[in-house]
């Protein structure tokens, strides 16, 4: 038998569950997001230094974000910028082991969308 109390939490569970997507949306960007941008980025890069061949990440791994309350000492007027930290592991080259590299990135929520700066990535 169930207690009315068991009721009102599942009912307070199915409500936040509800609203995760949209707490993505306005929120720091999503692992998804982030790879496609990073993805398309390295891309960009080993392309213009005659690397090609790049697809995408093996394997891609958000380890979290934090908002960006100042630029340049002073309070932003708006809360859209994160610095967010991510793993991205390199498809092994014929002969080689996959290379995974943690990376900081400034991702910024403007009208047209997500944009991504690269901070920089370091080898494990």
């Amino acid at each position: 038998m169930r207690t009315r109390m068991e009721g009102v939490v599942r009912r307070a569970v199915l409500c936040g569950l509800a609203l995760l997507p949209l707490a993505a949306c306005s929120g720091e960007p999503g692992e998804s997001d982030m790879r496609k941008l990073v993805e398309t980025h390295t891309k960009r890069a080993l392309d213009g230094q005659g690397q090609g061949g790049f697809r995408g990440f093996e394997g891609f791994r958000k380890q979290g974000c934090v908002d960006t309350k100042y630029r340049n000492g002073a309070p932003k007027p708006d809360d859209k910028q994160y610095d967010c930290y991510y793993a991205a592991t390199f498809a092994p080259q014929p002969g080689a082991a996959a290379m995974t590299v943690n990376g900081k990135g400034r991702f910024t929520r403007t009208d047209k969308g997500l944009t991504f700066e690269d901070l920089g990535a370091q080898p494990r």
